[in-house]
Parts: structure tokens; sequence; C-alpha cells
């Protein structure tokens, strides 16, 4: 996928809407493409939030204990709680389909933060909206 073609996706994307094209760019030239198989684990719980990801196409499951807690749909994006924070993963991501994802490392995204106050504006946002939907479910 082009540059140019990811800032399209970001443009999409909820974590990075409304980031003008310097940051857009920026954004996508430190994404990575990764492939996986219908069933494969992007990541397992305990495992390190090294980064966050989006989904191209496909389909993720977050799963807790073999518990559904979310089915994630192309544009969303996962993981970024662990990778700001460091933290170990709180849940599993498998890929109910074969999956395409873009990669962010958890030191980019921190780069480009420092970088971006409207991207940590956007992270918060996404954020608070994980955290009111995490306690919607609980209810």
């Amino acid at each position: 996928m082009h540059t140019s073609q990811r800032v399209d996706f970001l443009r999409r994307a909820a974590l990075f809407a409304g980031l003008d094209d310097d940051d857009l760019g920026a954004v996508a030239a430190k994404l990575s493409g990764r492939s996986y198989v219908k069933g494969a684990a992007v990541f397992r719980a305990g495992d390190p939030g090294a980064s966050v990801f989006l989904l191209l196409r496909g389909k993720v499951a977050i799963r807790d204990d073999h518990r559904h807690l979310v089915h994630l749909v192309p544009g969303e994006c996962f993981g970024e709680l662990a990778a700001l924070t460091h933290d170990p993963r709180s849940a599993d991501a498998i890929c109910e389909e074969s999956c395409e994802l873009l990669e962010l490392t958890s030191s980019h995204l921190l780069l480009l933060m420092s970088q971006s106050p409207e991207l940590q504006r956007q992270v918060m946002r996404v954020l608070v909206e994980r955290v009111k939907e995490a306690g919607s479910r609980s209810q």
C-alpha cells in the first residue's frame, strides 16, 4: 500500500480522523503492513503492549478468557491503550478471517504524539470512548 493510500485510510480511522495532511503523512510513513490468516492471534493477553493496529481488511475479535468483548471491522484500531502504557495486553486479538493490518509501534506513536497536539487530542478522545464503551458493556 502506497503512502497516499495509507493517508486516505488514516483519514477515515477514528484514531487519526481530523489530523491535517502533514500529520497524516508522518503517521503513514511509520506504518508497517501485516497479514494474518483466519484464527491467528495478532496478540495474546499478557503479551507486551508494543504496537497499535489498524484493521484494513478482515475481522478481528477481542476476547477475554474465551468471551467475546468486541468485534472489529475495517477502519477500526485496537491495542492503543497497552501501546501507550507499555502494560501487558489485557485480552486476545484473534483474526476471525484473513486480515490485513497496519501496525504502528508504541515508540513511533509516542514520538508522533509529542510532535502533534492534535494527535494527542485524538488519542485521548478515542481512549475516553473506549472507557465509556467498556463501562456500558459491564452494566
